[in-house]
């Protein structure tokens, strides 16, 4: 008699159409014993299905597995989690009256529950103290947290970074002020430069320039000379920049190599180049710089020369990575890793960068992402995602290749274990064992 594994039989059950968990049932009889005495978690509708089958060796073996102990006898929450706090969390300040002068500006720039109406009215005021509250907040957009550090002002003048906005960037704790200065990082601003190089690693050569070369541009070649004092660059960048401050056309010298730095193909090099560790690590350093992923660039290379997986990893894990490097990455095959290793799969998941019917066409094995969709893999679905949008799409896409076709479910669930192709690819060969066997029988 065939057996099959209780994480296919787990995962199918999930994913069939209840209605036809009955006749999977008493279709396949004994062949789910012994999966059924090992399940820790059992769905619903086979639950419900086996004492109904009046099949007593399988309800026994159903038996078997409650009183084993390791069955979980609490139903899976289908609910979603509650979402994380937002960065302001804590008592939300009530809401004061509509009235002009009923709370002072920088105390309410402090508040977490402004609309953008309100902070973009705030943002008028053009108040150092604040502008600097904003800052320190979680509602301000990324174009106007470049533009303070700019110092640019709401009517288009520009003059200093003022001494509130500053201090804060001086303060705050490095984690967190690490991103805001990466939007500052080719302000001009004298003073948020020296903020930049003194708290900033600057692991790119591109980095370093684009800091130097924002502050000659608005300031001139003094308060460059006052920033290398504080800089702590290594010794081939001080000398690049202190030979070009002798030159007359220096500010254009840096320029120009800077440009180089940014080149895309220049940039593609430089992250395939190094060991796993690193070429992740390169990712970061040209993000934290304030520099751009070449993506259209990366995914010429990749299609001439596969991307290291730890690389394709890493970048796959960016937000804004293509849908192209995404599903390439799918199709390299999906191992048995921890779930810490997973995070661009789950993150793609839950943001839409990826559906339920990407992962049945392009991602293998077929066991591996059979339970990612039925939420049956620990390490990888949380269910506030794998009952959601994915396994929807997945189940749609099943039941346009098996519908209820009792035989082509019980050849695609024996054909599991083992298959090593895409789901897709398992269904159009179950759909297809069926036809044939129609066809033979009517010979």
């Amino acid at each position: 008699m065939n057996t099959i594994d209780p994480s296919v039989v787990r995962a199918v059950f999930t994913l069939a159409d209840p209605a036809l968990v009955p006749v999977l049932v008493q279709r396949l009889g004994l062949e789910l014993a012994p999966a059924l005495r090992r399940m820790a978690t059992v769905p619903t509708a086979l639950a419900a299905a086996i004492p109904a089958s009046g099949n007593l060796p399988l309800i026994a073996a159903y038996e078997e597995g409650e009183r084993s102990g390791t069955r979980d006898k609490r139903p899976r929450p289908t609910a979603a989690p509650a979402l994380p706090l937002p960065a302001f969390a804590g008592p939300v300040a009530p809401t004061l009256p509509d009235r002009a002068g009923a709370e002072d500006p920088v105390r309410r720039a402090a508040r977490g529950d402004l609309t953008a109406a309100e902070v973009d009215a705030l943002l008028d005021l053009d108040d150092p103290h604040v502008d600097a509250r904003l800052f320190a907040g979680s509602l301000l957009p990324d174009t106007e947290r470049a533009r303070l550090l700019a110092g640019v002002r709401r009517d288009g003048t520009r003059g200093p970074v003022p001494g509130p906005l500053v201090d804060l960037l001086w303060d705050t704790e490095s984690s967190r002020c690490a991103g805001w200065l990466t939007a500052g990082m080719t302000s001009g601003d004298p003073e948020v430069a020296r903020v930049v190089v003194n708290r900033l690693p600057l692991r790119t050569e591109a980095g370093r320039l684009r800091v130097v070369v924002g502050v000659w541009t608005r300031h001139g070649s003094a308060e460059v000379r006052r920033l290398l004092t504080e800089a702590q660059f290594p010794a081939d960048t001080r000398e690049r920049i202190e030979d070009a401050l002798r030159r007359p056309d220096g500010s254009a010298v840096l320029g120009a190599r800077l440009a180089a730095e940014e080149d895309p193909e220049h940039v593609v090099a430089f992250l395939r180049d190094g060991n796993d560790r690193e070429q992740r690590e390169r990712v970061d350093a040209v993000l934290a710089d304030g520099g751009a992923i070449p993506w259209a660039e990366l995914l010429r290379s990749h299609r001439v020369a596969a991307l290291p997986d730890r690389l394709h990893i890493r970048l796959a894990e960016a937000p804004d990575c293509p849908y192209d490097l995404l599903v390439a990455l799918l199709a390299q095959g999906l191992p048995s890793y921890g779930r810490e290793e997973r995070v661009w799969l789950h993150e793609a998941l839950v943001h839409g960068r990826l559906s339920g019917a990407d992962l049945m066409r392009y991602a293998r094995p077929a066991p591996a992402v059979l339970s990612i969709l039925a939420g049956t893999d620990d390490r990888t679905s949380p269910e506030w995602w794998a009952s959601g949008a994915p396994r929807a799409e997945a189940g749609a896409l099943v039941d346009e290749f098996l519908g209820t076709d009792a035989d082509a479910w019980i050849v695609a669930l024996r054909l599991f274990p083992d298959f090593t192709g895409t789901i897709v690819e398992l269904l159009t060969t179950a759909r297809a064992v069926v036809a044939d066997r129609l066809g033979s029988a009517g010979e």
